[in-house]
């Protein structure tokens, strides 16, 4: 960011909402920075609509993954499919919801690309995170399903299956 740009974004602040202020100073301050350490985010996608997300944030994060491993924690789904994201880990709270056990702790985790795709039974597998591929966990948090993943794979030109 040149200093004339972020001088005009630092004036319109006043106007902007709690999103666009943040997505401003976060372009600063990894613009700033000229370390080659990884980036990490938490929840950047807070206070953003979903045009802002796409539009602004997703294209930001896009272009600096090119210098920098950027590691994001985000509750998006479409953060991460827009960025194209290289791993994704998904995590599991056992007793939060019937049926959704865990092999061995409280907490669980697994992790791979959106191309990890694949399901069992519960019969085959007791464990939840074990039972679906990484695909199959994001489309359940993916507000629409299988379908809007499928409609997302189509519109940004990648495929999975």
């Amino acid at each position: 960011m040149t200093k004339a740009k972020l001088q005009d974004e630092l004036e319109k602040m006043d106007i902007m909402s709690p999103g666009k202020k943040s997505l401003v100073l976060l372009s600063f301050l990894i613009d700033l920075n000229n370390e080659e350490w990884p980036i990490l985010l938490g929840q950047p996608e807070d206070d953003l609509d979903n045009r802002s997300v796409y539009d602004d944030l997703v294209s930001f994060i896009k272009n600096k993954k090119k210098k920098s491993q950027i590691i994001i924690v985000s509750h998006n789904p479409n953060l991460v499919v827009g960025a194209d994201a290289d791993q994704i880990i998904v995590a599991n709270q056992e007793g939060q919801e019937r049926g959704r056990d865990n092999k061995k702790f409280k907490f669980e985790y697994v992790s791979g690309s959106l191309e990890n795709t694949f399901e069992l039974s519960e019969s085959q597998q007791k464990a939840i995170l074990f039972r679906k591929g990484i695909r199959q966990h994001f489309c359940e948090v993916l507000e629409g399903g299988q379908i809007a993943f499928e409609k997302r794979e189509k519109k940004y030109g990648f495929k999975t299956s």
